[in-house]
């Protein structure tokens, strides 16, 4: 007799076989992800009694979706569960199955985006749906957010909501991926809370040269090839390695032997043993 747990756990599988073969494959460019194909599916799998869906689509196939289960104290704050449905493209010839047939093996779902981040999209979609069918109602709000576009600049999913429509998304706190790391023991697991992100530091570089004539190329000073050797060094460049005090109090509860804590500490070893 299968149990309502190993029902879900189906539920779940199942749901994140069709997201992956959906296929909404996000180049970058505005035409491509189709993520309207999941979120349709998303639509279909959780409309029921105490859900009240939006959808919104600023481009066409670039759909991202809302489910909202109202909290009973408007003052009470709110929780959002966020995934994205896009992934990104895929190189066939590297890979050893259908990257979107989303074939079950062995215990395991493969195909493009099984990991990013279809799996969690799919087991926050179960959850909520179960949530809502047996007739929870929260303090506070609360969401799911299936998102287009995360793959490629957010500019038609979250980026567009936040500017067209912040008041369907807005919430206090929110669940999505990239979450911290998962260690310990399965009897005593330790699950880290993400308090940083790295980000980027955009610099424009501008490489002067003198031009020549093309019948006498060696007497020029080519721009483009003194910005061929910037961007060699650039590559070539390894920052040593920082520690943050936090990161110091992360290794030093780590399930890990004395060594390898000394290395995780030790900047002129560390990237040498993460290669």
């Amino acid at each position: 007799m299968t149990t309502e747990k190993e029902a879900r756990t189906q539920t779940t599988i199942e749901l994140l076989q069709t997201l992956i073969r959906n296929a909404c494959v996000n180049d970058g460019t505005p035409t491509s992800g189709n993520e309207v194909l999941n979120s349709d599916a998303l639509e279909t799998f959780l409309e029921g009694p105490g859900v009240d869906i939006e959808t919104f689509e600023p481009t066409p196939g670039r759909k991202s979706l809302v489910a909202r289960i109202a909290g009973t104290d408007p003052n009470a704050p709110s929780l959002c569960l966020m995934g994205h449905t896009d992934v990104v493209p895929v190189n066939p010839e590297g890979w050893e199955r259908d990257p979107f047939g989303g074939e079950l093996i062995d215990g395991e779902v493969w195909g493009r985006g099984a990991v990013d981040m279809l799996n969690l999209t799919s087991s926050q979609a179960v959850a909520f749906k179960h949530l809502a069918d047996s007739g929870f109602r929260p303090s506070g709000d609360f969401l799911y957010f299936a998102v287009a576009d995360e793959e490629s600049g957010s500019a038609h999913g979250a980026q567009w909501m936040a500017d067209h429509h912040p008041d369907a998304i807005m919430a206090d706190y929110v669940l999505t991926e990239n979450g911290g790391l998962h260690t310990g023991t399965s009897e005593q697991p330790y699950i880290g809370v993400n308090i940083g992100e790295k980000g980027v530091a955009w610099r424009k570089l501008r490489v002067k040269g003198t031009p020549g004539h093309g019948s006498a190329p060696f007497k020029s000073d080519n721009a483009l090839v003194r910005a061929a050797g910037v961007i060699q060094r650039l590559a070539d460049y390894r920052p040593p390695a920082q520690f943050h005090e936090l990161w110091r109090q992360q290794v030093s509860i780590l399930d890990v032997d004395e060594e390898t804590k000394s290395i995780m500490l030790d900047p002129d070893r560390i990237d040498d043993w993460l290669d």
